[in-house]
């Protein structure tokens, strides 16, 4: 019921008044950013217009050649350097001394600058003395660096703050003679965007040389990349708002970037903002009020019950609801479940017990077809008669199947024995198998150390090694039977290699015998040992286990055994054995 009220109320009614202030945010956000552009558009242009008046005023030293008739005089000596300076510098306060865009003017005579010069300094325009001691000690290379470069052209030198308009001034044969320097009030001629975007960070360049960069300097770490072609971009990045916009004067270009945080562009919509929250404040409470009652009255009793259901699904059988839910439906439900429990744990445990008595029943009656049906007490008396009359390759012979009988019959009702053990059966089989066949019958062996300790089913290899000698050996009339035993990862493999071929009815038979639903009541007893094996295994641990036999190529088939976890503990071992003692008690 929460979920049903949130997933198709609160949020729907939510995300509808998300969706409308989202548009209108972007509505919000275009229509500033492009008021933005264009006032940055405007302001841009004033300052290019101040600019160029200051490039327009250099260009007049140039035209009305007042400087070089002074040059020539002083060149030609019909006038000493005193006379010259003072007629310069009266020249040079009339021209630039009322510019609000020219702060200091500095003529220089291009072959001895440093002597022959002529100063002045605006001061209505910020212009000083200082000013022209700054530009000697720390401006002066760089200006002159620069003129080198230039021929008609003007040119801008910028340097901790302090920005130079440098011209040379060219004779007849346009040879440069002079350098006209300007440094520009940069505070009047870019006055339109400082004061316009005082509470904004405002980054100006001209020619790609950064003349102001105010505000956080953090704020321009991550500047985005404006392509060098847009006259004009605004783009969001980061929560922050960028203006870019390029202007191009008369011989240079003005390029203004403002940064402001996003939340700048949306100050109109604090009314709004404040409508949602009284609507959360009011839905909120309501939300919360449903949330506690369906709490309390539907899902702390479910959570009741599911914890109970776990419970039961991790063993518990029979475990009993006693919370009180405050709830009829529920006080029902509870009924229901504690029956229910009840009833399973009754069922479980009597269908527990007769699933245990079933799997010793079947694996007891797959023992029984390998047992044998006569006495052992009679092969010790035919034993003790061997003896007697000095045949002991008879009494050899009768212990070894002695050996093997007693095994069969398994007294002490151990069905899991070592791998060295079970080897000891092997053994004896083969040295019967040894006497009937002689020579014709080679036997090797591959065992693992570590195998050797791992438990295996009784007798589990015997019948795999006598279907090997059978079908492999005997009819080749010689062969070798090869045993090999080793640990991979959980399982440990046991190997019985023997020369031989497969033919096709060899493998469907194999098939058959080795398939899951192969029913042992239809066949003769010559089948059943590699079937019993496989049976056995797959009983007792799993169906990952079990036999498998194919034709390896080369005369070879190997008939292969999988037994999970091979290394098994003696109290294991144990622990299966009384299982099978108890179950002959009471069969007994």
């Amino acid at each position: 019921m929460t979920s049903a009220m949130v997933l198709f109320w609160a949020i729907p009614f939510i995300l509808i008044i998300a969706g409308v202030g989202h548009y209108l945010m972007i509505r919000q956000e275009k229509t500033v950013l492009e008021q933005y552009a264009g006032q940055l558009e405007l302001d841009n242009q004033i300052s290019i217009e101040r600019l160029d008046s200051a490039i327009s005023g250099s260009r007049q030293a140039t035209y009305d050649r007042t400087l070089y008739g002074y040059y020539n005089e002083l060149r030609e000596g019909k006038a000493d350097f005193n006379v010259t300076y003072n007629k310069g510098q009266y020249y040079m306060a009339k021209q630039f001394g009322k510019r609000k865009e020219i702060s200091d003017s500095i003529f220089m005579i291009k072959s001895n600058p440093t002597v022959l010069k002529i100063t002045n300094y605006n001061t209505p325009a910020g212009g000083s003395y200082r000013h022209l001691e700054t530009f000697w000690e720390n401006d002066f290379d760089g200006v002159m660096n620069l003129a080198e470069t230039l021929d008609t052209s003007i040119g801008l030198f910028y340097n901790e703050g302090r920005l130079y308009l440098v011209r040379n001034l060219l004779d007849t044969a346009f040879e440069p003679w002079g350098i006209l320097v300007h440094r520009l009030n940069t505070g009047y001629c870019l006055e339109p965007i400082l004061k316009s975007y005082s509470g904004m960070a405002v980054r100006i360049a001209i020619d790609g040389q950064i003349v102001v960069c105010q505000g956080d300097g953090k704020s321009w770490d991550d500047l985005p990349e404006f392509q060098i072609s847009e006259d004009a971009a605004y783009l969001m990045k980061d929560n922050a708002a960028y203006i870019y916009q390029s202007v191009k004067g008369s011989d240079f270009c003005l390029s203004t970037i403002l940064r402001a945080d996003s939340l700048d562009l949306y100050t109109s919509f604090y009314g709004y903002r404040t409508i949602v929250l009284i609507m959360a404040a009011f839905l909120i409470p309501m939300i919360c009020l449903f949330a506690v009652l369906s709490r309390r009255y539907l899902v702390h009793p479910v959570k009741i019950m599911v914890d109970h259901a776990r419970e039961i699904e991790n063993g518990n059988l029979g475990c009993q609801l006693t919370e009180n839910t405050r709830s009829l439906e529920f006080e029902s439900l509870k009924d229901s479940f504690n029956h229910m429990s009840v009833t399973l744990k009754y069922q479980f445990d009597h269908i527990y017990e007769e699933e245990l008595a079933l799997r010793d029943a079947r694996i007891m009656a797959l023992q029984s077809h390998i047992n044998p049906h006569f006495m052992n007490n009679t092969l010790e008396i035919i034993n003790w008669e061997a003896r007697l009359n000095g045949d002991e390759k008879v009494s050899k012979m009768i212990e070894a199947l002695s050996t093997l009988l007693d095994a069969a019959m398994d007294r002490r009702k151990i069905p899991e024995v070592p791998l060295s053990q079970e080897m000891i059966y092997v053994n004896a089989y083969l040295y019967i198998a040894s006497e009937r066949l002689g020579k014709r019958l080679k036997v090797v062996k591959e065992l693992d150390e570590e195998a050797m300790q791992c438990y295996v089913p009784r007798l589990i290899m015997q019948p795999i090694i006598e279907n090997a000698v059978e079908h492999g050996v005997v009819p080749r009339g010689e062969g070798t039977v090869t045993l090999r035993s080793y640990i991979k990862e959980q399982f440990l493999v046991l190997e019985v290699e023997n020369d031989g071929k497969m033919t096709s009815e060899d493998e469907e038979r194999i098939r058959r015998l080795l398939s899951p639903d192969y029913d042992t009541s239809r066949e003769s007893s010559g089948n059943l040992g590699i079937a019993n094996v496989n049976q056995r295994l797959k009983i007792l641990y799993g169906e990952a286990c079990g036999l498998t036999i194919a034709y390896e190529g080369n005369d070879k088939v190997i008939s292969r055994l999988l037994i999970k976890n091979g290394q098994i503990t003696q109290e294991n071992a144990r622990n299966r054995s009384s299982s099978y003692s108890n179950y002959s008690k009471d069969t007994a």
